[in-house]
């Protein structure tokens, strides 16, 4: 059994099957949060590319994006080149916004690793020199287009959440 500690969450993988429980009382203040393993995918991937980087960062579930979207300083921290635009609504109207293509792992877990998944981009004022347990700093959106994959249990009463693929 694998355990993370994030600023505000224990992430517990648990075994059988493919599932991860989170539980920590702050999930009513800042909702679900866990580090993430971000690099570009290799379906942008050519000869002269230098070697891939990656990042752990945090992710927060956003079940109000229908997309996942990364910041745009993480998106340049790791080198992810653009591979078109999506026009979105947003609080503040309709936007345009870059796409990259991504590969997402999840550290001391065991939900399956995401390949080559098209995602969006915004700014969530991301900093890579940061630590992993500020609460603030959000490198990824996990939106309705990952989340629909998993099933994912929240109970409020325990302040636990388990993600099943």
């Amino acid at each position: 059994m694998g355990m993370l500690r994030s600023s505000n969450i224990e992430c517990l993988a648990r075994e059988p099957g493919r599932e991860w429980l989170f539980s920590s009382g702050p999930l009513e203040y800042s909702g679900l949060n866990f580090p993430v393993i971000v690099s570009a995918g290799s379906a942008c991937a050519t000869e002269t590319d230098r070697a891939p980087e990656s990042l752990v960062v945090k992710a927060h579930l956003d079940t109000g994006a229908s997309v996942t979207s990364v910041d745009f300083n993480l998106a340049n921290s790791i080198g992810l080149v653009p591979v078109g635009t999506t026009s979105l609504q947003t609080a503040g109207g309709l936007m345009e916004f870059s796409n990259f293509v991504v590969n997402l792992r999840f550290p001391s877990s065991t939900l399956a690793p995401l390949a080559n998944l098209q995602i969006c981009s915004c700014d969530m004022g991301f900093d890579p020199n940061k630590p992993l347990d500020d609460p603030r700093n959000f490198g990824l959106l996990i939106g309705r287009d990952i989340m629909s994959r998993w099933n994912i249990v929240w109970n409020g009463p325990s302040s636990t959440v388990i993600i099943n693929d």
